[in-house]
């Protein structure tokens, strides 16, 4: 019924302009006198106006839009430029314009009004709110032009459909959190420590920051140019970062951890896998440069939690078998989610594993139970808040 009305809603206002003007017109026929003809004459300019507009197409207005960057950070707003144009000259006065965006976009979409004249272009820039992870879909424009009263309205939807991708809210953090539970068999190393178990695999182009030690002193002999050996880890199979997408009032900040933790392994040189559990995860075998952390990272944008949050991705078990030491990172403890993965990761011989909690929250007697399954599993479990994503070694820690 409202798409009816939607389209048959200009040919209805053309239809009350022409009463109103007939209705003059018959009024001063039959009435006769000066004021009569001037409320026809007063009423004439303005239902010739609508009838124009009705019959003006607004099909000929074009539209493009420029967006700044199509990848933001959390909490950056989106700053575009729409530009309209046409091909025939009419005086438009009242034109309203909207950016429609999709349903999943939880973001109040910016409007405006404006004169447009008889210019041929017109040009309007504008900035949303701040923009929480995810990715927001906007579908199109919406222009609707109007009369003087508003007798006629038309408008016309201009599909431009860009995605905007919003990355995890990233936190600067001291160091790589690692195991230090030497005592309990686990792996002590640190990712920067483990990326020293290395063997030589060939040679590659030198990158500023790359030590004295791994320069390819041959190769500078014979070409004068500085190489740096090529390096594989023999032990970053063993690092693996895991992240649960079961549904949690924590969600965002556990994806935000983990993002971190992403970014900080890549910025000391370390090599790491990483895994997300749940209907839409996904399993990376190595994150240890640019390309792969920016994948890691649009992954992490589009990952929503889902009620199947243990469920492993294609690859995911060969992951977890392979791995001796991971860090895992999920939301409120429960002896049901930590059987169900100890099951999947068996072979892992521990690790850490953060529980993320609301700002000011404490473990609560369930989480603690199942906390001492994971202890006894050989993982080092950690219950931190945002605020100590920074630092995590000083976070709750229960043993």
């Amino acid at each position: 019924m409202k798409l009816f009305l939607r389209k048959a809603g200009p040919l209805l206002r053309l239809i009350g302009i022409a009463a109103v003007l007939a209705g003059a017109f018959a009024y001063a026929q039959f009435q006769g006198g000066a004021v009569s003809w001037t409320v026809f004459y007063m009423v004439l300019p303005f239902s010739l106006y609508g009838i124009f507009l009705y019959v003006y197409p607004l099909r000929a207005v074009t539209a493009e839009r420029e967006v700044d960057r199509r990848e933001l950070q959390h909490g950056s707003p989106l700053r575009s430029t729409v530009r309209l144009g046409r091909r025939f000259m009419f005086p438009l006065l009242y034109i309203s314009m909207k950016e429609v965006a999709g349903s999943a976009a939880q973001i109040r979409m910016p409007s405006t009004l404006f004169i447009w004249g008889f210019r041929r272009r017109k040009e309007w820039s504008y900035e949303t709110e701040p923009l929480k992870r995810g990715e927001h879909v906007l579908e199109g424009i919406e222009i609707e032009a109007a009369d003087f009263f508003g007798w006629m309205r038309k408008s016309r939807f201009i599909p431009l459909r860009q995605t905007i991708t919003v990355l995890p809210k990233v936190t600067d953090m001291r160091e790589v959190p690692s195991d230090a539970s030497e005592e309990r068999g686990s792996a002590a190393a640190s990712f920067t420590a483990v990326r020293e178990s290395s063997v030589a695999t060939g040679i590659r182009d030198y990158q500023p920051g790359d030590r004295l030690s791994r320069i390819h002193w041959p190769a500078f002999a014979r070409t004068g140019e500085l190489h740096s050996k090529g390096l594989e880890d023999r032990r970053a199979q063993d690092l693996l970062l895991v992240l649960d997408g079961s549904p949690s009032p924590q969600f965002e900040e556990q994806v935000g951890f983990a993002a971190s933790i992403l970014k900080k392994s890549v910025e000391t040189r370390s090599a790491a896998g990483f895994l997300s559990l749940g209907e839409s995860g996904m399993a990376i075998p190595r994150v240890e440069g640019p390309d792969s952390l920016r994948t890691a990272m649009l992954h992490l944008a589009r990952f929503n939690p889902s009620a199947e949050g243990g469920q492993l991705p294609p690859a995911g078990s060969r992951s977890l078998a392979a791995a001796r030491t991971m860090t895992v990172i999920t939301g409120p403890l429960t002896e049901a989610w930590i059987n169900a993965f100890l099951r999947e990761a068996r072979q892992a011989s521990g690790g850490i594993l953060f529980s993320v909690l609301g700002k000011g929250e404490h473990p609560g007697r369930a989480a603690l139970e199942a906390a001492r399954i994971a202890i006894a599993a050989g993982f080092d479990v950690r219950f931190v808040t945002e605020r100590e994503f920074g630092d995590p070694e000083r976070g709750g820690v229960r043993r």
